[in-house]
């Protein structure tokens, strides 16, 4: 190729070659990334069993026999929640089907003894189909939740993938470290390895902090729903929990149906209800999350806001998962880079 000034640029075969080589590497990635994201779940989560099966190593249990025993738990745990609680949750779903039928007569109700409408009044058409329909979707909601999680997973494959490679992974001592010696040059192999031990743990944390602040939530939620004798608050807490990993509309969305529920009652109740939700909502973004996620991961709460909006932005519900275990991955590379920086600077 001739330029200008007469000279002549030549592009070798080698730099072709790795151009169209990095360009297939990151269509391949691309095209394997659910398993990749299978994989990144499936290291969260061995990451987060394995002080329980080191703790039953330190007791003269074998390891497989220490993760079998912990899936088996884990499962009967699952098992009774669902055998036990189902049926109050069937219950409670259909007797909260069955009071939110007459929401449209009830609002038309307290607007005409309101005072401030003194002719009849009755909803538009597309008002009432607006107001209709989502009341006769919550029968759907069984089969809504089902597909959601398939969602989450890729579908049942994803989930079964997700489920043998931490199994796997949890059982296998060493197993990623091994992995990563086998792939790593060895004048880097050292910190590689101990770069992956700090984000294990890492890890580990940060999963347990998850489940931790979704049950102090919902926990919250329960007690101050039962004392303020809100139907179906077994429900509503339960929503709180699981929305506690969306960020700063999550708690929004899991307080809409106990709102509305409370306001059914008396107007009082909806209040009280309102600014139990928002004590909850106070307590939990400034106290339990910086607290509990600054313990776990050691990033500051700014830090983790701003890792779940990114991750939101990119990957949508697993975006907001995974962003924050990652983050603090990539945090502890930076410091790294930031000592060995600082270490080679003159004073």
């Amino acid at each position: 190729m001739s330029v200008r000034s007469g000279q002549t640029l030549h592009i070798s075969t080698y730099t072709i070659l790795r151009f169209f080589g990095i360009l297939f590497l990151f269509t391949g990635l691309y095209i394997v990334r659910d398993v990749i994201l299978s994989l990144l779940f499936a290291v969260i989560i061995a990451s987060g069993l394995e002080p329980a099966v080191v703790w039953l190593g330190a007791r003269r249990i074998p390891r497989i026999l220490a993760v079998v025993l912990l899936y088996l738990l884990i499962g009967g745990v699952l098992f009774l929640a669902a055998y036990f609680v189902s049926p109050l949750l069937l219950e409670s779903v259909e007797s909260f089907l069955d009071s939110s039928a007459g929401l449209q007569e009830q609002i038309l109700e307290r607007v005409r003894g309101s005072g401030f409408i003194s002719r009849p009044f009755t909803f538009p058409g597309d008002l009432r189909s607006a107001l209709n329909l989502p009341l006769s979707s919550l029968s759907g909601f069984g089969s809504g939740l089902v597909n959601f999680v398939g969602t989450i997973f890729g579908g049942l494959v994803s989930f079964i993938l997700v489920a043998v490679l931490s199994f796997y992974l949890t059982a296998q001592e060493r197993g990623i470290e091994n992995f990563l010696r086998l792939v790593t040059p060895l004048a880097h192999e050292q910190y590689v390895i101990g770069l992956w031990g700090r984000a294990q743990a890492k890890l580990g944390r940060w999963l347990r902090a998850q489940l931790l602040l979704g049950m102090i939530v919902g926990v919250l939620i329960f007690f101050g729903l039962s004392l303020l004798e809100i139907e179906h608050a077994l429900i509503f807490a339960l929503l709180a929990a699981a929305f506690e990993i969306i960020p700063i509309v999550g708690p929004i969305l899991a307080a809409v149906p106990a709102v509305i529920t409370a306001f059914l009652s008396s107007p009082g109740l909806g209040i009280g209800t309102i600014v139990l939700y928002i004590i909850v909502q106070q307590l939990e973004s400034h106290i339990f999350v910086p607290v509990v996620m600054r313990r776990a991961t050691g990033l500051r709460p700014l830090v983790v806001v701003l890792a779940l909006v990114v991750g939101a932005k990119f990957g949508g519900i697993v975006g907001i998962f995974l962003a924050v275990p990652l983050t603090a991955v990539v945090a502890e590379f930076v410091d790294d880079w930031d000592k060995k920086k600082r270490a080679i600077m003159p004073e």
